[in-house]
């Protein structure tokens, strides 16, 4: 008679060494994400927490296709948002400056910096200029710029101090920084006054 060899069975997970390892590894992400929290308390979100506009999740300064100051026009030249931005009062969305509309004033204003060349160029090719989107909030968010503009909420309430700034930053709007606005001014509260 034959003696047949038993099997070989696979060691165990918990067997040996990989039991001990797997649990230290755990307990150290578990401890790495509890001080994480602790020194950054930003990275939780609560939604509904008071957020101040600063704590609002800033990006890096944003290339845009022409070195646009906001610093310059507003502050220096004195030319108001809606000049740039003129949907804002009768529209979700507060539009932005064509090149058309900037050459009103570069046609005669500085016509050769080579900005505004870009700008030239912009129009002569018939193309819209490529600026980009500087300030998010999630697709499933309506914020309807008329009816806040209506409500006398200022610019810079939402956007900051844009007319400081030579160049912005991207920022991304998080749904305590408006729940919190809500709260104050006793606006809606209801899911759909923003989710619709």
């Amino acid at each position: 008679m034959t003696s047949v060899n038993p099997v070989p069975t696979p060691r165990r997970l918990w067997g040996g060494w990989a039991g001990p390892l797997l649990l230290a590894l755990f307990l150290l992400a578990v401890g790495a994400m509890l001080l994480g929290f602790f020194y950054y308390p930003g990275l939780a979100r609560q939604h509904g927490r008071q957020i101040a506009f600063q704590e609002v999740m800033f990006g890096p300064k944003l290339e845009q296709p022409i070195a646009f100051s906001h610093r310059l026009h507003v502050t220096d030249k004195q030319i108001d948002c809606a000049y740039c931005h003129p949907n804002g009062e009768r529209s979700p969305h507060p539009g932005l400056p064509t090149a058309e509309k900037c050459l009103g004033c570069h046609n005669h204003i500085i016509p050769q910096h080579q900005e505004i060349l870009k700008l030239k160029q912009f129009a002569a090719d018939g193309t819209s200029v490529p600026w980009v989107r500087v300030y998010y909030s999630p697709d499933h968010v309506y914020f309807p710029h008329f009816r806040h503009l209506k409500k006398e909420v200022r610019c810079q309430e939402c956007h900051g101090e844009v007319e400081k700034t030579d160049r912005l930053s991207q920022v991304t709007f998080y749904m305590g920084f408006c729940v919190q606005c809500h709260q104050e001014r006793q606006a809606p509260m209801t899911c759909s006054a923003c989710h619709q």
